[in-house]
């Protein structure tokens, strides 16, 4: 790194969070709705981005989705847990080594995405041996809470606002050169980490970057 590290400054899906694209799919064409179109590889389309941005809640979202579906008997609660359909799990390799990474580092977390999701990680995934979203973040910041998503500026901004952290001593961890590129145009370090948990090889044992 060309600066030290003193935040690490994770994204959630594809990098923490593994997710299922297909099955997603096929969980939506289940209810009569193709949710290929809003499906994009590091962020979402139509009704799923203005979800994740906050400029519509739930509700609005389920009630959205029923009218495009064309089927009124559709209940939320399907429709919701089509879309939790996404997210298969957090591996708990990748939480030791959070876990590890906190005793070094100033961990945070920022990520393009919305409610729903958010409740079934934040209620599920990092409930681990006891533990919970606190124990592995010491700042998390959602898109569908700032209402902006990645990789508009002003996300970066409000991170480094509501964290005090320098911008140069942050190392943003996301799968999108996009969202990497965005951040270091805001002066935050940042590298590229592969899903499928290969970024883990960026730290050594005890936790440390060996990058």
């Amino acid at each position: 790194m060309d600066h030290p590290v003193k935040y690490l400054l994770f994204d959630f899906g594809g990098v923490l969070v593994d997710l299922d694209k297909e099955r997603c799919i096929r969980s939506f064409a289940a209810l009569g709705f193709d949710v290929r179109p809003y499906l994009g590889t590091y962020a979402q389309g139509g009704i799923f981005s203005q979800l994740e941005s906050g400029r519509i809640d739930e509700a609005a979202f389920c009630q959205k989705l029923r009218e495009a579906s064309a089927d009124p008997a559709l209940s939320d609660e399907q429709i919701k847990d089509a879309w939790r359909s996404y997210l298969t799990g957090v591996p708990a390799e990748r939480l030791d080594l959070l876990l590890r990474a906190r005793r070094h580092y100033h961990v945070m977390l920022l990520s393009n995405t919305n409610s729903i999701h958010w409740a079934q990680a934040r209620d599920g995934y990092f409930r681990y041996g006891g533990r919970r979203v606190d124990d592995f973040f010491e700042h998390v910041f959602l898109s569908y809470e700032l209402g902006v998503e990645k990789p508009a500026p002003e996300i970066y901004a409000k991170v480094l606002e509501g964290s005090g952290a320098p911008a140069a001593d942050v190392l943003f961890l996301d799968d999108s050169e996009a969202n990497c590129a965005a951040a270091r145009a805001c002066g935050l370090q940042a590298v590229v980490a592969p899903a499928g948990g290969v970024w883990m090889n960026y730290f050594d044992e005890e936790g440390r970057l060996c990058i």
